[in-house]
């Protein structure tokens, strides 16, 4: 156990106790007497958590837990007092504090609360690297400038709220496009929620993107969350949006200017908070000029336009794409890494990709 946990209290004796029952825990533990100097230590040595106290002087628990939660949101903060009171502990947890306890301490109490906080983080750590690897699983693959070029401007929308949309071929990646937004955006931790408008009869997709009351339709015996239901908060990829009905497409267009929408069957107005992305092979121009596609939807969502390149567009990948698949498939059936001749790679990089 290495983790480092800073003791704030202006009482030396506190500081002294709290330091030998952490570190005989396994704890490394750093001090500090105030909050001006917390805020220093926490700078320079980035603590895993800290133990605050309420009362000391020159800044306070609470303006000091205000600083650390702005400076670092993540970062753990178990209050103490020994002048505690409800409304203090409702102050501090609304602050974003971890959690509050009330002075004298009880060791076993403390211990617990502490495990409980840095347990908390370390699983929050290992989801956020299985995360991480599955993304690369399935993650764009190739140097080409074509693929640098997309891959950076991946990076410069991603943080944004603005609507997404992607055109590209059939089998191009327009679906990993959409998902390395989301997973480089400030909404990766929230729900990446699809839906492939083309799949879906035309009577079950208001229902599958909105949810349906009970009652609502023959067959309808619960309600039903829709997409846009479980997307709150993330992100939604609306694939395939040139072949939606222009019914539907007027309700997207709301959720677009309103961020809201009713249930199939139901009169309660539901919010919403999602990042909205959507692809076509389609040539969205030419299904607007027959009629097909609302105009006013196609602006709404072409706010950053992403065209995905075929790989004939950028066979200096073909090589990176054979490896990865090779190795990734070696990985899944528990086979030995597998290599590609000469003569093989160029055969696939000349095919009608």
């Amino acid at each position: 156990m290495d983790e480092k946990i800073l003791v704030v209290d202006d009482e030396d004796s506190i500081r002294t106790s709290l330091a030998g029952i952490l570190e005989d825990d396994g704890f490394r533990v750093l001090f500090a007497n105030d909050g001006v100097t917390a805020l220093d230590v926490v700078k320079k040595e980035m603590p895993d958590l800290v133990l605050l106290d309420i009362w000391m002087p020159r800044m306070d628990g609470i303006e000091t837990l205000q600083k650390l939660k702005e400076l670092y949101p993540a970062l753990l903060v178990i209050m103490m007092s020994g002048h505690g009171t409800i409304e203090t502990a409702v102050k501090s947890t609304k602050i974003g504090a971890y959690d509050f306890i009330e002075k004298p301490l009880s060791l076993e109490k403390l211990l617990l609360c502490i495990r409980n906080a840095l347990g908390m983080l370390r699983l929050k750590d290992e989801n956020e690297t299985l995360r991480d690897l599955a993304f690369r699983d399935r993650q764009m693959t190739g140097t080409s400038p074509a693929m640098l070029k997309l891959k950076e401007q991946i990076k410069l929308v991603a943080p944004s709220n603005a609507s997404v949309l992607i055109t590209g071929e059939n089998g191009t990646g327009k679906e990993l496009v959409a998902r390395s937004i989301h997973f480089h955006s400030q909404r990766k931790d929230k729900p990446f929620v699809e839906i492939n408008c083309a799949a879906i009869p035309e009577e079950l997709i208001e229902s599958e993107l909105f949810g349906h009351e009970k009652g609502a339709f023959t067959g309808a015996v619960a309600q039903k969350k829709g997409k846009f239901d479980l997307a709150d908060g993330g992100t939604i990829f609306l694939d395939e949006i040139g072949d939606m009905s222009l019914k539907t497409q007027a309700k997207v267009l709301r959720i677009l200017q309103e961020r809201k929408f009713e249930r199939v069957g139901g009169n309660r107005t539901i919010e919403v908070d999602v990042r909205i992305i959507a692809a076509t092979n389609k040539v969205l121009e030419e299904e607007i000029r027959s009629g097909a596609f609302r105009e006013d939807l196609y602006y709404r969502l072409n706010v950053v336009p992403f065209t995905v390149p075929p790989l004939r567009e950028r066979r200096e990948d073909v090589p990176a794409l054979i490896e990865h698949f090779l190795e990734m498939f070696c990985v899944r059936e528990g086979l030995e890494r597998k290599n590609i001749s000469l003569e093989a790679l160029e055969v696939l990089k000349k095919g009608t990709w």
